[in-house]
């Protein structure tokens, strides 16, 4: 899960920043804590030899089997329109697109450089505001968006001679952009619960990976379905139900801010577990491609606050 899914303010109001206190200390902590059940979301995907229709379907299969009692549950259908089912619906068209690219990124780029990628994010968001709300693009932004495709050319190896890692990193990329539109799509559908929109983004996410089951293989060894269970218990349904929980609780820059932290976690958990080679220019391109969606994120709040003390 991103920053802002679930979420559409990105830059809280000063006093809300303010307001808070040491009751939030353990929010943050269990933020972070989250993140680090994301950061193993990449080197479980390295990891199995699963396909990814095969993986997409186990890891919703598991979220849904819990969530779906819930939401019966809680009768939250009746007040789901027509209208709503189909923004449902485009939901989980993009979120199924955005799964199967982040999971093709890094079986092909590998674990940390796929995850890097994912961290464009916020340059997407940027873009699509101004395509879609006509939010002006500041020059600084412009810098910034600069700054950032400078690290996107540092985090691919020149030395990739077959162009596979080129292109993982390029459709991660890709996976980064469906992923932002989904915040544009929640925001006609704010006044459902956060579980219902959940539910329906993962069960219409799942019959679009249905549409693929010819390509599904289900003859894994037992350490493959350890890690698809762990991917659809711990990478999906826990780390997903505690992003909601912090991001509802604590302020969107801050959320955001930890969130960019997934990406150096999975490059060390890949360089760790996997076995995966950082060269120093690879750092210096992530560390660019962080640093300039943080200050995107953080820019906003900056400006309210020096209005607030001006």
């Amino acid at each position: 899960m991103g920053p802002t899914e679930g979420s559409v303010d990105l830059a809280p109001s000063f006093s809300a920043v303010a307001a808070m206190g040491h009751s939030s200390l353990h929010l943050i902590l269990l933020a972070l804590f989250t993140v680090v059940l994301m950061a193993t979301v990449p080197a479980l995907i390295k990891f199995t030899s699963a396909s990814i229709e095969t993986m997409s379907l186990v890891r919703l299969a598991v979220a849904l089997v819990v969530l779906t009692p819930l939401v019966a549950f809680k009768h939250t259908f009746r007040s789901v329109t027509r209208k709503d089912w189909l923004w449902l619906a485009l939901a989980g068209f993009f979120f199924a697109l955005h799964w199967w690219t982040f999971a093709y990124a890094i079986k092909t780029a590998g674990a940390g450089i796929g995850a890097i990628a994912s961290s464009t994010f916020g340059i997407h968001l940027l873009l699509l505001n101004n395509l879609v709300h006509r939010q002006p693009v500041r020059p600084y932004e412009m810098l910034l968006i600069a700054v950032c495709v400078v690290g996107c050319y540092l985090v691919v190896p020149q030395t990739d001679g077959s162009g596979s890692v080129v292109i993982g990193f390029l459709v991660g990329v890709l996976s980064a952009f469906l992923y932002s539109v989904l915040p544009l799509i929640h925001r006609h559908i704010i006044h459902l619960p956060t579980t219902t929109r959940s539910w329906g983004q993962f069960a219409f996410g799942g019959l679009c990976f249905l549409t693929l089951w010819p390509r599904t293989d289900w003859n894994l060894t037992a350490a493959d379905w350890w890690a698809l269970l762990a991917l659809g218990a711990v990478g999906t349904l826990i780390a997903h139900s505690l992003w909601v929980k912090v991001s509802s609780e604590l302020p969107g820059i801050m959320t955001g801010s930890i969130y960019y932290l997934h990406s150096p976690m999975a490059v060390t958990v890949g360089w760790i577990f996997l076995d995966e080679r950082i060269t120093p220019t690879t750092l210096v391109g992530m560390a660019l491609i962080i640093g300039a969606n943080l200050i995107l994120l953080t820019a906003p709040w900056f400006r309210l606050r020096r209005r607030n003390l001006g």
